[in-house]
């Protein structure tokens, strides 16, 4: 009767990873070669059904992780990659992360990079556009069964990956209504500025960011959002073409990076606007400390790469809980800066 019991509860572990009962036979007693996939599949569906014995380990050796990051000098993704290479350090007896970047205008190399790994992976997180051809790529990962991490920005209809990030729709609310309450004017002028919007994070930070001032500030008159790609450069630009002909600005928005540029421009006008940025960096609390920056929203790097490793380790059944802490959106004005060194240094 305990014989017929156990080969129904295989059964069901094969009818419900889609796979034949040899192939369940052999990932649980650990007899013959079966793919990593199939071994997930066969062991996440044991899980689900409560199968009463020891379950081996979801992978032969160490678990691999594909790590594709936006190839940037920025303080956020500075950040990032340091806490990846700690964390690869720290972790390196049960996994190896394989970091990799692509640049911002060459896309295709990241779509090269998610469809031919170097090794098999047990896991890939990345940060990329909200394109098409990006969904259908890692839409294909997720068919063949590896977990996949979206970092900091989502994608947009990309059924069975896992974001890890802040709310950058409720980013931008904040943002918004910050500028709001630091403003001494209701009629003024917004410039808004931001990185390129094929990034889904920042088509959603400029969205809660109109949505809040058509609410609460309707007569400001805010500028369509200028793409600076994390410029300086392209900031500083922006800000000078805004301030054309003698029109004030008074606030600037800025979901992403530049902040060199717009400093030079604001200081060749001496002019000091309402000025909200993204980011905690040493850079910034410069800024905030010369009293040119109003204030920065963080978003927690540093938890989004450990909760991303938490995340795979735990769909690949290393760990038996999903990620407890997440990244939250932080705050930093010139009030809780540290007082005797900067903010994270990349």
């Amino acid at each position: 009767m305990d014989s017929e019991k156990h080969k129904k509860g295989l059964s069901d572990v094969a009818d419900l990873a889609g796979v034949s009962l040899s192939t369940v036979d052999r990932v649980i007693n650990e007899r013959g070669s079966v793919s990593d996939v199939k071994r997930r599949k066969v062991l996440s569906a044991a899980r689900a059904l409560g199968l009463k014995r020891l379950l081996p380990s979801p992978v032969h050796g160490l678990l691999r992780f594909d790590v594709l990051l936006v190839e940037s000098h920025t303080d956020h993704y500075q950040r990032m990659t340091y806490a990846f290479q700690r964390l690869a350090r720290l972790f390196k007896s049960r996994l190896v992360l394989q970091l990799q970047t692509w640049h911002d205008r060459q896309p295709e190399a990241l779509l090269d990079f998610i469809n031919r790994p170097r090794t098999p992976r047990q896991g890939l997180i990345v940060v990329a556009h909200d394109t098409p051809q990006i969904r259908q790529a890692l839409q294909a990962q997720i068919a063949q069964g590896v977990p996949v991490v979206l970092l900091t920005s989502s994608l947009s209809g990309l059924e069975g990956a896992t974001f890890i990030g802040v709310d950058n729709y409720m980013a931008g609310r904040c943002a918004a209504r910050l500028l709001c309450q630091w403003l001494s004017t209701e009629s003024g002028r917004v410039l808004l500025l931001t990185n390129s919007l094929l990034y889904h994070a920042h088509q959603q930070r400029v969205a809660g960011f109109m949505e809040v001032l058509r609410e609460r500030a309707p007569q400001l008159k805010v500028s369509a959002p200028v793409e600076c790609f994390d410029d300086d450069t392209h900031t500083a630009i922006a800000v000078h073409n805004a301030l054309a002909g003698g029109k004030p600005v008074d606030a600037i928005y800025n979901s992403g990076s530049g902040s060199l540029g717009i400093r030079q421009a604001l200081l060749a006008q001496a002019i000091r606007p309402v000025w909200i940025s993204h980011e905690a960096s040493a850079q910034h609390a410069e800024l905030l400390r010369e009293g040119l920056l109003s204030l920065v929203l963080d978003q927690d790097p540093e938890g989004q790469a450990q909760a991303a490793i938490q995340h795979l380790l735990y769909r690949n059944g290393d760990i038996d809980q999903p990620p407890q802490l997440l990244p939250q959106l932080r705050i930093i004005i010139d009030e809780n800066l540290p007082q005797a060194e900067p903010l994270h240094e990349a």
